[in-house]
């Protein structure tokens, strides 16, 4: 569910697929945003609330779905406007993106307050506990950015999430590692995820010097599939105690998935 951007105010339509975000900012130089849905904001307390009671404290509640503060503005604005937003227009570009970053920040601490601990902690989407309060987030829509454009621009607000949990962890995916430079600098960052964009690409060995970059910095989860080859010099990776694969091999003459 797209949660934080329909709370955003982005109208909701299932399509194929899945739920699906459309923009609803007719003019973002408008200086009037409309307040956060209560009634999303609302509805995902209730959905955290049936997990909880459905779990019945015999496993853990994990963070839904929640897209980062330039992903909500993308959606709002559409991908053309919310680009030109950013370039040309940087005050109306940041307190757009502040209201995304506060607005991600409370329904996160929103679900964190209605989940149970578990072993005196939570667990990340991707199954690993960290004793204290977890969040995930996303940039999906950096790959539209250059690595300035991100760092002057979209790196304060995604600064603002990770500095608001004790564990923070950025999705990525395999066409957005030109951002990676600056994520492995910053201190309240704990760890990055990239997703193998296979079959389109850029495959795990395209970005394998990405990945260790990463790696000699930050803990590393890796997702997606990968060609045997590729699952080999990612295990051969260092150092390999911050390395989480969850990889699916797929065959050398496999195009599709």
């Amino acid at each position: 569910m797209c949660w934080t951007e329909a709370a955003f105010g982005c109208p909701v339509r299932i399509v194929t697929g899945g739920p699906w975000a459309e923009p609803f900012a007719e003019d973002w130089r408008d200086t009037s945003l409309p307040a956060p849905d209560q009634d999303w904001i609302d509805k995902l307390g209730a959905f955290v609330e049936y997990l909880v009671e459905g779990a019945d404290g015999r496993y853990a509640i994990t963070q839904p779905l929640l897209r980062g503060p330039v992903d909500m503005m993308f959606a709002g604005l559409g991908h053309e406007e919310a680009c030109m937003a950013v370039k040309t227009a940087p005050v109306v570009s940041d307190r757009i993106l502040e209201q995304c970053a506060d607005l991600f920040n409370h329904m996160a601490t929103t679900r964190l307050a209605a989940t149970p601990r578990f072993e005196d902690g939570y667990l990340s989407s991707y199954g690993i506990w960290a004793p204290g309060s977890v969040v995930r987030t996303q940039v999906d829509n950096a790959s539209m950015l250059s690595p300035e454009t991100y760092r002057e621009r979209v790196l304060p607000f995604d600064r603002k999430v990770f500095e608001a949990f004790d564990f923070a962890l950025i999705h990525l995916h395999s066409c957005c590692l030109h951002i990676v430079e600056d994520l492995v600098q910053e201190q309240d960052l704990n760890c990055i995820q990239v997703s193998i964009d296979y079959p389109s690409g850029p495959l795990a060995a395209d970005v394998m010097p990405n990945l260790q970059r990463i790696l000699a910095h930050k803990p590393l989860i890796v997702t997606g599939p990968v060609y045997q080859s590729e699952l080999d010099q990612l295990q051969d990776l260092r150092p390999a105690g911050g390395l989480c694969l969850q990889v699916q091999v797929v065959p050398d003459h496999q195009e599709t998935v």
